[in-house]
């Protein structure tokens, strides 16, 4: 069976294909449609001879390309002579259709806590009118990869994970305290919390990393490699002594251990604190979700997924 990567490469490669043979007519009414997702209503036009000049095509091809997206009231304009054009409305949908952007992919973890179901859901519900999908995979620093890449156009992770990451992507939304998970705690068997020696930690996970480094700063351990999705079973069967990991994903009763809070330490809450990410290159993608994200319902969502209140649905 083949990946989901290997779907997302053959559609680049179609695509880069594919706008060698698109006219310039075409191109221009593309490029229009990118430089139009960045704008809002009552902005100033950029004119048309610094439009033509910046997408490489003639005046004609702009104005002909701008008849186009008014004609299917993708954007509506008013002309006030000397002072300019302003654009009066904009259609969001219509101009992501006429940019070609065939899909907006959004890297995040695996849903197996209710706050990542409840974020893929109500980014689903509020980006509806994009053609966007979820890649779920371990590993804030893979996420990071891929949207550096620029495999995916967005990613979520914690704002701890974020600071790691360098200039390379931005962060196009902080949704607050707890948005990411509830606390992460060190989690141990029960009455063996002195004689803790191996703690699991998933090279891939900044948080993890990070959240053991200052939870044993002052006590010698075994750092012993491990997939963070499996870190219950590996303490379970007796691998590792501890992990640092989201009890809200544990049975803790049935499993017999205990955890220990980490609230001590600083970089505890930037863990449980959800940040979406966009790379550099994608300003028209950034600028548009800018325009139709909103994080205070995006957060009501959330926490009515948390409270079984409502099916998430991604």
């Amino acid at each position: 069976m083949k990946s989901m990567l290997y779907y997302l490469f053959k559609i680049m490669k179609i695509k880069t294909m594919t706008n060698a043979y698109i006219s310039k007519e075409g191109m221009a009414v593309i490029c229009l449609a990118k430089y139009l997702m960045t704008t809002r209503p009552d902005d100033r036009l950029r004119t048309i001879d610094s439009l033509s000049e910046e997408i490489g095509v003639s005046v004609g091809f702009i104005q002909k390309a701008f008849t186009t997206l008014e004609n299917d009231k993708a954007v509506s304009l008013s002309k006030q002579g000397r002072n300019g054009t302003y654009i009066r409305q904009l259609d969001y949908q219509k101009l992501v259709r006429y940019s070609g952007i065939s899909h907006v992919v959004c890297a995040m973890p695996l849903p197996y806590t209710k706050h990542y179901e409840g974020l893929a859901s109500g980014l689903k519900a509020q980006l509806g009118s994009l053609p966007l999908y979820f890649a779920h995979m371990r590993g804030a620093d893979v996420r990071a990869e891929c949207l550096k890449k620029g495999v995916y156009d967005l990613a979520i992770m914690s704002k701890l994970a974020a600071g790691t990451l360098g200039g390379s992507v931005k962060i196009l939304a902080d949704l607050g305290a707890e948005s990411y998970s509830l606390e992460h705690r060190l989690i141990y068997r029960e009455n063996e919390y002195e004689t803790i020696k191996r703690v699991g930690v998933d090279p891939a996970s900044p948080d993890q990393r990070i959240l053991t480094e200052k939870a044993f700063a002052e006590k010698e351990i075994e750092i012993v490699e491990i997939n963070y999705s499996n870190s219950l079973s590996y303490l379970v069967s007796g691998q590792i002594d501890a992990v640092v990991w989201l009890p809200e994903a544990i049975d803790m009763n049935v499993s017999g251990l205990c955890e220990k809070s980490l609230q001590h330490i600083d970089e505890c809450r930037q863990a449980s604190q959800a940040v979406i990410l966009v790379g550099r290159q994608s300003q028209h993608v950034s600028e548009l979700i800018s325009k139709l994200l909103d994080v205070h319902q995006l957060l009501v969502h959330q926490r009515l997924v948390i409270e079984g209140k409502l099916i998430p649905s991604y």
